[in-house]
């Protein structure tokens, strides 16, 4: 397993090594403390399984590093590792691509299963993040289901609502009684109807729309 680590604290890029470990017996991490230094990592390893990307580096703006690294990894889930847990961010982050939020205060045994899940397929939001999300005036979810301009069939939107809960491709296959094969065909066809590229994309114009709830899955 490959990973590359973008952070611009040495300390911390120590810490996370021990921690990153428990991922994989044979891990390989790449680290580096600018955008510019991992450029590198990014273009000679088009195989890397997992970047984490810290905010605030010094020397390119959140977004663009984001979006560049998208867009020349597009296939690699990125997961932001910030001490900023303001939800406009988070959702500014998942919006662009990012397949994963999680603030530095994350226990290692908690990031861990965090990062576990995203690299199953999932999706990892802390949940007081999503509580925050679901009830902030300046990011208003609806709090009600209602389909009836879905383009989605029935079964893609129960798949999207497990998806926004942060289930992985595995677990959705459990809980729907369904082959995990046939959930990534569920994605596929939910990505391609939604005009969108990725799946934490596809979660958010669900939730904005309110085919799907944070509230009904957290209920259910």
């Amino acid at each position: 397993m490959k990973v590359l680590l973008v952070d611009d604290h040495s300390l911390f890029r120590d810490g996370m090594h021990l921690v990153l470990t428990r991922l994989d017996d044979n891990l390989q991490v790449f680290d580096a403390s600018s955008y510019s230094e991992a450029l590198p990592y990014i273009k000679e390893n088009p195989d890397l399984d997992l970047i984490l990307l810290d905010l605030g580096l010094p020397d390119i703006s959140d977004i663009n590093a984001l979006e560049k690294i998208r867009k020349m990894q597009p296939s690699t889930p990125v997961v932001v590792i910030s001490s900023n847990d303001d939800s406009s961010k988070v959702e500014q982050m998942l919006k662009i691509g990012a397949q994963g939020y999680i603030p530095k205060s994350t226990s290692a045994e908690l990031l861990i299963n965090s990062l576990k899940l995203v690299l199953s397929g999932g999706i990892y939001i802390p949940p007081e993040i999503l509580s925050r999300q679901s009830t902030s005036s300046a990011n208003p979810y609806p709090k009600t289901v209602d389909t009836s301009d879905a383009p989605l069939t029935p079964r893609q939107l129960n798949v999207l609502q497990k998806l926004a809960h942060g289930n992985s491709n595995k677990e959705i296959g459990q809980l729907l009684n369904m082959a995990e094969s046939t959930v990534r065909v569920h994605m596929a066809a939910i990505l391609k109807e939604l005009g969108v590229s990725n799946r934490t994309r596809a979660v958010h114009i669900a939730l904005q729309k309110g085919w799907v709830t944070v509230e009904q899955e957290q209920e259910g």
